[in-house]
């Protein structure tokens, strides 16, 4: 039976009210979300990527050796010890320098010899005759002195010069040795054979003199290889003389 035009409007309405209701719902339901992963649960994902992969990463010690393994070691650096004596050669060098202004001054204030007595006696008596020891000075000076701890520095040689000469001789030859800084020097005196009629006067008549100077803290009869006794090392006193 053939249905008539009005009822087949009717329903093709009534479909396509039908089919607009299911496209609204479908618009309204949140949409589907797939795993990417639907095998494996958030913590073994979350375990997989804490593990770090030692295979593959080598450790920080590994990455420095390998920076660094054409590296090679310095020589000990002799950088300080060089300063210190940098330092140590200027200062004595200002010194030096000091003194010698002074000294073209008129400014030392060395002993003059002309002052000493020649018959002067030490009220030191326990030391020999040929040793001499200033009193502010240990016996270990003295000691150190016949030992040869300070090398000669500088030497004069009197042979043959009168008292007077000597006198005049040794004292330009100490203020000279004092300026210089000079630790230690020789006086050549002589034994004094050559005098016939008063006997030795030089040899001790030095020796006096030396022991009346306060810049004098020590002198002995040299070693055989030095000059024997005919001379007398002499320990001074300079404004560097520090370590004695």
């Amino acid at each position: 039976m053939k249905e008539n035009k009005p009822q087949a409007v009717f329903r093709e309405f009534k479909n396509l009210k039908t089919l607009k209701q299911r496209i609204k719902t479908q618009q309204a339901a949140p949409p589907a979300v797939r795993s990417a992963v639907p095998s494996e649960s958030f913590s073994s994902l979350v375990s997989v990527k804490n593990t770090p992969s030692t295979a593959t990463q080598p450790s920080d010690k590994e990455l420095f050796l390998q920076a660094v393994r054409d590296v090679k070691p310095l020589k000990p650096s002799q950088r300080h010890h060089e300063q210190q004596q940098r330092k140590k050669q200027a200062a004595q060098q200002a010194e030096q320098f000091k003194r010698r202004q002074q000294h073209a001054l008129g400014q030392n204030r060395l002993a003059s010899l002309t002052a000493l007595s020649d018959h002067y006696t030490s009220d030191y008596d326990d030391l020999p005759r040929q040793d001499y020891l200033n009193p502010m000075c240990g016996t270990d000076v003295l000691r150190n002195l016949k030992k040869g701890r300070w090398p000669i520095m500088a030497s004069i040689d009197l042979h043959g010069a009168t008292v007077d000469q000597a006198r005049l001789r040794l004292e330009y030859f100490l203020q000279h040795s004092l300026v210089e800084g000079f630790k230690c020097v020789r006086i050549v005196h002589g034994i004094g054979y050559g005098s016939k009629t008063t006997g030795p006067v030089l040899p001790a008549t030095v020796r006096r003199w030396l022991s009346q100077l306060d810049f004098v803290l020590a002198y002995t009869d040299c070693a055989p290889r030095e000059g024997g006794e005919g001379a007398v090392k002499v320990l001074l006193r300079t404004s560097a003389h520090l370590s004695i």
